[in-house]
C-alpha cells in the first residue's frame, strides 16, 4: 500500500486520513441531529450557533460555549501527552488513537445508557457533547502533530481552499511538463502537486461520506448507530499498533 512518510514513528497508509475524517463527519452529523445543533468537529459551526443563541437567549448555549472549551483543553493535554510519549520513546500515534476510542466509547456509553436526551440544556446531553468535542480535539492534534504534511481531518473550510489552490497548481505544473516534457524537475512538481490534491480530497470526500453515513445511520437506527466511530477509530488504533511492531 502507498504510503505517506510523514513522522518517523510510524508510516502512515494514505487511507488512515480519510478514515479519521470519515469518523469526524459521522461524529459531528450524530451531534448535531442527537444533541440539538451541537458540532464538535466543525467547531466553527458552535461558535457561530453560540454567538447566535447569546443574542436569542437560548438555553442551549451553555452546552455548546462548555464543549468549545472541552475542545481546547483536550488539544492542550493531547499536545502534552504526545510529548511525554516522545520523551518516554513510546510510539505516540497508536497511543493517541488509542485515547481517542475510549473518549467516543464514553460518549456513545452516555448517549445509549444515559438518560435520555430531551432538550439542549439536559444534563447527560451537555456531558456527552464534552466527550465527543474531546475527543475531536484530540484527533485535530493527533493530525496536526503525527500526520505533518496532512491537511486537518475535521475542518473542512481550509480544506476547500486547499483542493482549489493544488487545482490551480496541477494545471500549471501540467503546462510546464507539456512545454518541457523532458525536464525531470518538471515532473518532480507534477506529481508532488498530484499527491497533495489527492490526499486533501480523500479527506474532504471522507467528512462528506461520513456526515452523509451518519445521517442516514441515525435515520434509520437512532442513537444506536453512534458506536460506529468508535469501531473505525479502535481498529485504526489497532492497525497502527501492528505496523508498529
Amino acid at each position: 500500500m502507498t504510503q505517506i512518510a510523514l513522522t518517523p514513528e510510524i508510516p502512515l497508509p494514505r487511507s488512515a486520513p480519510a478514515l479519521l475524517s470519515f469518523v469526524a463527519g459521522y461524529v459531528d452529523v450524530y451531534t448535531f441531529l442527537g444533541l440539538f445543533g451541537l458540532f464538535v468537529a466543525q467547531v466553527t459551526g458552535s461558535f457561530v450557533t453560540a454567538g447566535a443563541e447569546l443574542v436569542t437567549h437560548d438555553e442551549s448555549i451553555t452546552g455548546k460555549v462548555l464543549a468549545i472549551i472541552a475542545f481546547l483543553l483536550s488539544a492542550a493535554v493531547s499536545t502534552a501527552l504526545i510529548r511525554f510519549a516522545r520523551y518516554r520513546g513510546w510510539e505516540a500515534l497508536p497511543l493517541m488513537l488509542g485515547f481517542e476510542t475510549a473518549l467516543l466509547a464514553i460518549f456513545c456509553v452516555i448517549i445509549l445508557a444515559g438518560p435520555a436526551v430531551t432538550s439542549a440544556s439536559a444534563p447527560s446531553g451537555i456531558i456527552a457533547g464534552l466527550f465527543a468535542a474531546m475527543a475531536m480535539g484530540m484527533q485535530s492534534v493527533i493530525v496536526r502533530l503525527l500526520m505533518r504534511g496532512v491537511p486537518q481531518t475535521n475542518v473542512m473550510t481550509g480544506n476547500m481552499t486547499s483542493i482549489g489552490i493544488e487545482t490551480t497548481d496541477l494545471v500549471s505544473a501540467w503546462i510546464k511538463c507539456v512545454r518541457a516534457p523532458r525536464d525531470q524537475d518538471n515532473r518532480r512538481e507534477l506529481a508532488a502537486v498530484r499527491a497533495r490534491l489527492f490526499t486533501v480530497l480523500a479527506i474532504a470526500f471522507g467528512f462528506l461520506a461520513g456526515a452523509a453515513c451518519g445521517a442516514i445511520s441515525y435515520a434509520k437506527a437512532g442513537l444506536a448507530g453512534a458506536p460506529v466511530a468508535v469501531v473505525i477509530v479502535g481498529a485504526l488504533a489497532l492497525w497502527m499498533a501492528q505496523r508498529e511492531g
